[in-house]
């Protein structure tokens, strides 16, 4: 269960730190007015007319946040659609080793010969939780089976 945690912990980190187009609006925002006084200084410093500089400095700046703010959305979608992507196929590698495990587990305490009422409660329980569970569904009639089985086997025992 310790991967699992981390994959949840992974996943929320995901979502916690995922850029908004908003956040990258702003960021463009900030990153463009630092680059037109920057472009504005060398304009001013090569031509000597601050009317020139201050025209190149916003034109050329105006065209380059366009530019940057297109390039921001595109990355981020492409980002995130590659994360989802991976989410997906991790989620299905770990369904199918979880169910496996979970028959095996399940399985195995079907065979369990108790005469400790606390043992065979606890093991019911993990029966009926992973019943209840509705992601383990497709397996909801091995789960079954094995708790059948494991009733019948403790049908007629005392438990001390």
């Amino acid at each position: 269960m310790k991967w699992k945690n981390k994959l949840i912990k992974w996943k929320e980190n995901l979502i916690k730190n995922k850029e908004s187009i908003k956040e990258s609006f702003i960021k463009s925002i900030i990153y463009r007015m630092i680059t037109i006084l920057l472009g504005m200084l060398v304009a001013l410093i090569i031509t000597g007319n601050i009317f020139v500089a201050l025209s190149l400095g916003i034109a050329t700046e105006s065209i380059q946040f366009i530019n940057y703010f297109i390039y921001e959305t595109i990355w981020t979608n492409y980002h995130d659609k590659r994360l989802r992507r991976k989410i997906e196929l991790m989620r299905e590698v770990d369904i199918k080793f979880d169910f496996d495990l979970i028959k095996d587990m399940s399985f195995e305490f079907s065979q369990i010969d108790t005469f400790i009422k606390e043992y065979y409660e606890s093991i019911l329980s993990f029966f009926e939780k992973l019943l209840q569970n509705q992601y383990l569904e497709d397996i909801h009639k091995d789960i079954l089976r094995d708790k059948t089985y494991f009733e019948l086997k403790h049908k007629h025992k005392k438990f001390s």
